[in-house]
């Protein structure tokens, strides 16, 4: 990874989103380096692993995913975040437009954004901003 360059995980088991958002960001930004988890198990372990120079500018979370879901993964998150050197800002990303996982993603201080899918280069554009 370069010197300069900004780290974001994708936390989704769907391939597909894991290509698509890779293109547009690296469409948006430079010196980004994505890092792809199609389940949410596998970024856990990373982010316990990680020398603390080493961690992610930023999380993107889909909602539904098998065995542990994205809420899963943030009870997990929070299990570890007292061991990281600094929080990671988290966005979630789902096409859920549940009005209950709304209110719950209001609810949860370590998501900074909801996005729903699919992605735009409006929705692309938020994400980004959020690598500041």
């Amino acid at each position: 990874m370069q010197e300069n360059s900004k780290q974001v995980y994708v936390v989704d088991d769907d391939e597909i989103f894991h290509f698509i958002l890779k293109k547009m960001l690296e469409q948006q930004t430079e010196h980004l380096e994505v890092t792809s988890f199609l389940c949410a198990e596998d970024a856990i372990e990373q982010l316990q692993h990680l020398p603390l120079c080493s961690l992610p500018s930023l999380i993107i979370l889909d909602m539904n995913m098998q065995r542990m879901n994205g809420w899963d993964f943030i009870d997990a998150y929070r299990g570890i975040k007292g061991t990281l050197q600094q929080q990671i800002p988290i966005i979630m990303c789902s096409s859920s437009m549940d009005m209950r996982d709304m209110q719950k993603v209001k609810r949860t201080p370590e998501l900074m954004a909801y996005i729903t899918k699919p992605l735009d280069p409006v929705k692309v554009k938020q994400i980004t901003d959020c690598l500041v």
